[in-house]
């Protein structure tokens, strides 16, 4: 009886180490870097029509500038074209909000909500999944925006760091957003060996990973980077705005979807999602799929590859998701996540822009 009491204390040590060193690596907030939404803080800089393309971007690289802490930026490179007059039969003269859309001059976002009944079941992890049906429930966010500014991303208190969480709903609040999703989780494994982090135009990271890495250009581009593809003077140069490290891609160069992906096998499982997906500069569209629920069971990347296929989209990429996904429209929730709100490290920001 000795022993075994002894052995019940030393695994409960040995437990509560572990838990420590977890609690301490990846809860307890480390030392991190101040990065202030502040492209929604900018009031009344929205350039004007007659305002030349030369100036926009000089006048973009000073707020980077003025918002950087010291850390490098990215080239600001605009589009030629002009998004208001390319898609001007999408915008409107003033703010027009129902529960499924939303249009301004700089904005148009419809959501589609659907159910999709697929007739296969999720054998993984020993069947657990077997009692979540076959069903899939998503909604989906068709986006174009009359500027590049109008998508932002936020980290976590304003903290680029270790540790750092707080509510999408909160996170909208303070952003002014009229969309917003859930983003990479970008500091998993503690960003050891975790890739390129480029947020707003400022480079918070840049070491090799083993993911692939979606960049959304300044010009509204978006290009996805197998992992020896990466170049950090490359992105400056081609001006970078956004990185994502979590993936993998779900479509081919010719916007095909895959049938195999770079990731683990975990990914590989259906669960709930959140995807971004890119058709055009101006035009993109953002994907929350519920699951782990009673007739939810969330989404195969096979399944999510092929629905962008049938999109048209030209990229897509798969960002964090389990109990992360979450879509909020103002600061309300819009999907229906299996869990209460998650407290998560990084969004993705639809607003009214600069």
């Amino acid at each position: 009886m000795k022993k075994i009491v002894l052995f019940t204390i030393d695994i409960l040590i040995a437990a509560l180490l572990v838990l420590g060193i977890w609690g301490v690596n990846y809860l307890v907030p480390q030392k991190g870097i101040q990065a202030q939404a502040f492209l929604s803080s900018s009031g009344n800089s929205k350039s004007s029509g007659a305002q030349s393309k030369s100036l926009a971007e000089q006048k973009i690289q000073s707020l980077i500038e003025a918002e950087s802490n010291g850390l490098q930026i990215t080239k600001v490179k605009l589009d030629h074209q002009d998004w208001h007059e390319k898609f001007s039969e999408k915008f409107t003269k003033t703010v027009v909000s129902t529960d499924t859309s939303y249009t301004s001059p700089n904005l148009s976002i419809q959501l589609t909500s659907n159910v999709v009944q697929t007739n296969q079941l999720d054998y993984s992890e020993d069947g657990q999944h077997k009692k979540y049906g076959t069903n899939i429930s998503y909604i989906l966010a068709d986006i174009y925006v009359g500027d590049i500014t109008c998508i932002q991303t936020a980290f976590a208190q304003n903290t680029y760091g270790v540790g750092y969480e707080e509510k999408l709903t909160d996170m909208s609040a303070y952003m002014k957003s009229v969309l917003a999703v859930n983003g990479d989780s970008y500091s998993n494994s503690r960003h050891a060996g975790n890739g390129t982090i480029i947020r707003n135009g400022i480079i918070y990271r840049s070491s090799p990973g083993d993911m692939e890495t979606c960049v959304l250009n300044w010009d509204g581009t978006m290009k996805i980077y197998a992992p020896q593809e990466l170049n950090k003077q490359q992105l400056i140069n081609e001006g970078a705005y956004q990185s994502w490290v979590f993936g993998p891609s779900l479509l081919d160069e010719n916007g095909k979807a895959k049938t195999s992906f770079l990731t683990w096998d975990y990914i590989r499982q259906s669960h709930p999602r959140t995807a971004i997906g890119y058709y055009e500069p101006g035009h993109y569209c953002l994907l929350v799929v519920d699951g782990r629920q009673k007739n939810t069971r969330g989404m195969f990347l096979s399944e999510m590859a092929s629905m962008f296929e049938q999109l048209g989209c030209k990229a897509a990429y798969n960002l964090d998701g389990g109990h992360c996904s979450f879509m909020t429209k103002g600061n309300q929730i819009v999907n229906h996540p299996y869990k209460p709100e998650h407290k998560i490290q990084d969004g993705i920001f639809l607003t009214e822009g600069l």
